[in-house]
């Protein structure tokens, strides 16, 4: 996995170990679960179909040592 230079601190989502600014850290994304195309307002009265239905993804970041 590349890695980059952190320019401020942050947390390892892993490990929870603490990523200090200069250190390499990777980023991947993670999935959170579904999300619906249509807003509250706009829902058919039937069930959702399937189509309608993508992956909400979200970017973590992790420690060079996770990251291998």
């Amino acid at each position: 996995m590349k890695t980059k230079r952190s320019m401020k601190v942050r947390d390892c989502h892993n490990c929870s170990a603490t990523i200090n600014k200069g250190d390499q850290y990777g980023q991947r994304s993670v999935s959170l679960g579904k999300q619906c195309s249509w807003g509250i307002d706009q829902r058919p009265a039937e069930e959702i179909p399937a189509w309608a239905w993508s992956d909400y993804r979200v970017k973590v970041d992790i420690c060079a040592s996770c990251a291998c």
